[in-house]
């Protein structure tokens, strides 16, 4: 009996748990997304640095921060090929830049950020990468350009590289088209965003340089 009653409780709490986050899923699930997003970009940095990743969203991004003059120099991060074969049939990261700068009738110039290993693979790498060129040039702050659900993350690691450098870290967060903090859970790609970083995010809380639990080359 007292097997059967507990059973029932857990049930009962399940069911409950449920209905609750379907009546509240409006007000929670958005709260829920905020954990993730960071926005402290202010005009004047010494560059922008657009990572790599989702250049459709941050590149954009990258080129109106500019254009308000929140900095004058733009920077793309260099990605490791993906394939070495093919890798020529698509744009880089800097030619699509210059695609898009054109696109948008802009007179901006971009550089590609200088790489330490051939190519970044995560967050870290970029911010490796950011970091030994801001203390070449003797910058004092630089704006990090992102996806909005992974400005925190983005932002935590750069951070974890940055310490002690003498060089702030500010970053800015590209809205997504598909989906946003209001409605992330109603498309496939908000989801695997926002579970993505929900499992990616502990990981760059307890490394400090790219974790090498999986292979990224």
């Amino acid at each position: 009996m007292r097997v059967v009653r507990w059973f029932m409780w857990v049930i009962g709490l399940a069911v409950l748990s449920g209905l609750l986050l379907f009546l509240l899923h409006p007000f929670v699930l958005p709260g829920y997304a905020w954990l993730f997003h960071k926005q402290n970009a202010t005009k004047g940095a010494d560059a922008i640095i657009c990572l790599s990743g989702g250049r459709i969203t941050r590149v954009p991004e990258s080129l109106r921060l500019w254009n308000r003059g929140f900095a004058k120099q733009l920077f793309v991060t260099a990605e490791k090929p993906k394939n070495r074969e093919f890798q020529k049939l698509e744009l880089s990261h800097l030619g699509f830049a210059k695609a898009v700068t054109r696109k948008m009738d802009l007179n901006a110039t971009w550089q590609l950020l200088p790489s330490l290993s051939g190519g970044a693979t995560s967050t870290f790498d970029e911010a490796e990468d950011a970091l030994a060129l801001s203390l070449e040039k003797n910058w004092n702050r630089i704006i990090i350009v992102t996806d909005e659900f992974h400005t925190k993350r983005a932002h935590f690691a750069f951070q974890k590289i940055f310490e002690d450098s003498g060089v702030k870290v500010e970053v800015a967060g590209a809205p997504n088209e598909i989906f946003s903090i209001e409605d992330w859970w109603k498309s496939d790609r908000g989801i695997m965003a926002y579970f993505g970083e929900t499992v990616k995010f502990p990981v760059y809380f307890f490394f400090t340089s790219e974790p090498k639990l999986v292979r990224n080359d």
